[in-house]
């Protein structure tokens, strides 16, 4: 990867859509991972990611691909791969080919987000996501799509360099212009999790505004960590709640997508987000984006010239990173390379 240490994506849980945005018979191409990959989700509702290729001639699954019951149809020759990627129907054989088959990624809908796991390895998911609370209790928070739901597209980020944002106490003003930076209130690792408090003075040396009316007010910032591709930041401000999850997902070596979705507080008889809690929404939806010139331009420095209390959390944030880099295993690219399917009339 350019500019960065590591020779393989990280292992982990990654999102690729909003359930709310995947229909039911619907099919859609995706890129990650350097992979070609096809996501569709069943008349049963499942939603499934495949690798993209049919096995006969190659026609990518996910341009003109259709979905019947809980398959995946091929455009080209109708041939028809069930979710756990085996040929269930050719329509000019007597029966399907057990020879041949789709690399079947694991896919979870939580919260409203629909995720897959990566490992480069292929290993299996070792952990699962609990997802975002905020997010699946709609009776006191906002639904996330389409409210809070923004695709902020192809970066040249990597996901690590949202996780650093977890020990960096004094990027607040420059970046997002707080008045003061802020400062750790707790800091809390449990295998691939991470939790991260900082303490904010809100509206700090400016005049009152929508966010602070009464002045400078104290808060907190929690940050989340699941792996390096699923970040939650939620802020509590005067009793109210924003929970902001930033998903980054890789594309290739260079680049990532990334997603951004945010909820708070309903407001009382306002059945969508108005006045401070659209402000709220609005105001997260860009600030994430202040980070992303830092984040495109950024060069990976391996043994920055710390200052003042960084190296400490700077270090820790780095050693949990560094679980998610296994590896890589030598393939028998011979062994694994799959034997063509062949069919009788």
């Amino acid at each position: 990867m350019k500019d960065w240490p590591f020779e393989v994506h990280p292992t982990g849980w990654y999102q690729v859509d909003w359930s709310a945005n995947l229909a039911c018979g619907e099919v859609k191409a995706l890129r990650y991972f350097s992979e070609d990959l096809v996501l569709f989700r069943g008349e049963s509702g499942r939603a499934q990611v495949l690798s993209a290729f049919c096995p006969h001639f190659g026609a990518h699954l996910g341009h003109g691909g259709k979905v019947c019951g809980d398959d995946v149809q091929c455009p080209w020759h109708g041939w028809r791969w069930s979710a756990t990627g085996v040929n269930t129907h050719i329509p000019y054989a007597e029966r399907p080919t057990e020879r041949g088959s789709l690399t079947v990624w694991e896919t979870r809908e939580v919260d409203g987000i629909v995720i897959i796991w990566y490992d480069v390895n292929g290993d299996p998911p070792s952990w699962e996501w609990s997802g975002v609370p905020e997010f699946r209790n709609e009776e006191e928070f906002y639904p996330i799509f389409p409210y809070g739901a923004e695709r902020h597209g192809k970066r040249r980020i990597m996901p690590q360099s949202i996780l650093e944002n977890f020990a960096d106490t004094e990027h607040f003003p420059y970046v997002h212009g707080a008045g003061e930076p802020g400062t750790h209130a707790d800091w809390q690792e449990a295998g691939h999790y991470l939790n991260v408090k900082f303490s904010m003075n809100f509206g700090a040396n400016s005049p009152p505004s929508w966010l602070t009316p009464n002045g400078p007010v104290a808060g907190i910032i929690e940050s989340e960590a699941f792996g390096l591709g699923l970040g939650i930041a939620r802020f509590m401000v005067e009793g109210r709640t924003v929970a902001q999850l930033v998903a980054t997902t890789p594309i290739d070596e260079e680049h990532s997508e990334m997603f951004s979705t945010i909820t708070t507080n309903r407001i009382p008889g306002e059945p969508e987000p108005v006045g401070v809690a659209a402000k709220w929404i609005a105001l997260q939806q860009e600030q994430i984006t202040h980070d992303f010139h830092i984040w495109e331009n950024q060069r990976y420095v391996e043994r920055p010239l710390y200052a003042g209390s960084e190296e400490r959390p700077f270090a820790a944030v780095r050693r949990f990173a560094r679980q998610f880099y296994p590896a890589r295993r030598e393939v028998d690219l011979d062994a694994a390379e799959p034997a063509a399917a062949t069919v009788s009339p």
